[in-house]
């Protein structure tokens, strides 16, 4: 039924003008299917956080909901150290091995990179709190009581990245999302209910907003792991084409170097803001800042829809002929700005209104939240550049052009934030955002000829 109904929308004579020439039907019921699937997960997925963010600051304050989420930003970068690439390396690998039916190679590396991420996530915690604890550092070494309460979410939120990753590459896209968009912000809200009971409905103080959300990662850890399981039991036997002896391992370390490489930047460029503005500003600004980049990031939200297909198409499409892979951007492009413009015109009408739910002190984020929907508009504007590179083996350009944004993310948030505070760091994330799409549009033109169809106007066609 809802098979025959996309069919039918796409085939309309206006839909169809929209959209690229040259996309086989099957791949484009995989996108649009995907991403429908995926809209109606993180649909849901952003009431639930957008409430469980209402009712954390409403069940703490403002400076105990900032030192959380600090907590947290440390513990998001730490995990990324734990994965060291994997899961972007099972999300580019896997989809090959299915194809090629090479079963042994998928187990061997589902098993390698699930032990890893064990082994890493424990010595890169343990390093972090002997480093915090012998080394006075600002904004740290104060708070490690907190950092240990919360160093087992570096292994929970590691594991639970890397099998997301490896469900959405066995094509289980659906499955892959539910766990974290749905089931964490879910338990989320019922963990701090069940707390704040059990303190006679006494505001929580940041200790125990991160005991919180600790167990409720460790819980959707459990869940994932159980169904990449049950669902990937039939790759346990080869199938029937394979041949007689295994294939040698492949050495994969190089390419989870710049996968990793590439995560930590991707991270750095969400947080770095973040972690600069506690030297210059209250406690309280940070979760102020929180708020407004959780609201600004509506707009990447088509983006992201997409990448949960994206990703296998282009990494399955490698040997293609550059005109398939430039007519699955161009569709790509054109669907995610279209999802983007209403989600902007919605935080500059709104976006005032709905930082007032937080409370009157969240009001002075609306400029800052302005910055950031801008800055998070253009990557739908110019489309997934960067995910054409990562998957088609040429992750060490999406690396360099990610180094450069994070040099003058840092650099300009250092300028502004002090001069402007929320506004400023929000301004900085802006520049950056302006550069780095533009620099990746240029660097996926030059090595696969592959351009922006808003963009088509600055490059000379051939004749």
């Amino acid at each position: 039924m809802t098979s025959s109904w996309i069919d039918r929308i796409l085939g309309h004579p206006l839909i169809a003008r929209f959209l690229a020439d040259g996309v086989t039907q099957a791949d484009r019921g995989k996108i649009v299917r995907g991403t429908l699937h995926s809209f109606l997960i993180q649909g849901f997925s952003i009431v639930l956080v957008f409430l469980s963010n209402i009712w954390l600051v409403r069940s703490s304050d403002p400076d105990q909901y900032g030192l959380y989420i600090h907590v947290f930003n440390w513990v998001s970068i730490l995990s990324v150290f734990a994965m060291g690439g994997r899961d972007d390396l099972v999300l580019a690998q896997l989809p090959r091995y299915i194809g090629a039916g090479e079963h042994d190679r998928l187990r061997r590396l589902t098993g390698s990179a699930n032990g890893f991420v064990l082994l890493a996530a424990l010595g890169i915690s343990a390093i972090f709190m002997i480093a915090i604890s012998l080394i006075p550092i600002k904004t740290l070494s104060e708070h490690r009581d907190l950092f240990l309460l919360a160093s087992a979410a570096v292994y929970f939120s590691a594991c639970l990245t890397l099998n997301q990753m490896i469900l959405q590459a066995l094509n289980h896209v659906r499955l892959s999302q539910l766990v974290e968009k749905i089931g964490r912000p879910l338990l989320l809200l019922i963990g701090t209910f069940a707390v704040r009971l059990l303190v006679h409905w006494q505001r929580l103080d940041s200790r125990q907003l991160i005991l919180t959300a600790a167990i409720v990662t460790g819980i959707c850890c459990s869940a994932v792991l159980w169904l990449l399981y049950a669902k990937g039991r039939k790759y346990g036997t080869p199938p029937q084409n394979d041949p007689p002896k295994e294939k040698a391992p492949e050495n994969l370390s190089g390419k989870a170097g710049w996968f990793f490489f590439i995560s930590l930047l991707n991270l750095l460029g969400t947080k770095i803001t973040m972690l600069i503005l506690p030297l210059f500003a209250t406690t309280a600004s940070v979760g102020i800042f929180n708020i407004s980049y959780r609201l600004a990031d509506l707009l990447i939200f088509p983006f992201f829809l997409m990448h949960t297909v994206l990703p296998q198409l282009f990494a399955r499409h490698t040997t293609t002929d550059i005109t398939y892979t430039q007519s699955l951007f161009s569709e790509s492009n054109k669907l995610m700005t279209a999802l983007s413009i209403p989600l902007l015109l919605l935080n500059i009408l709104l976006g005032k209104f709905f930082l007032g739910w937080f409370g009157p002190q969240f009001g002075s984020g609306y400029t800052a939240l302005l910055y950031i929907s801008l800055a998070q508009f253009l990557f739908s504007l110019f489309g997934p550049a960067n995910t054409i590179l990562m998957m088609q083996d040429r992750e060490k350009y999406s690396a360099g052009c990610l180094l450069v944004y994070v040099l003058i993310l840092s650099a300009a948030s250092r300028w502004l934030i002090p001069v402007a505070g929320l506004t400023g760091g929000a301004l900085a994330i802006l520049i950056g955002s302006l550069v780095y799409n533009i620099m990746l549009a240029v660097v996926l033109w030059r090595l696969c000829k592959v351009r922006s169809p808003w963009l088509a106007f600055l490059v000379r066609t051939r004749g």
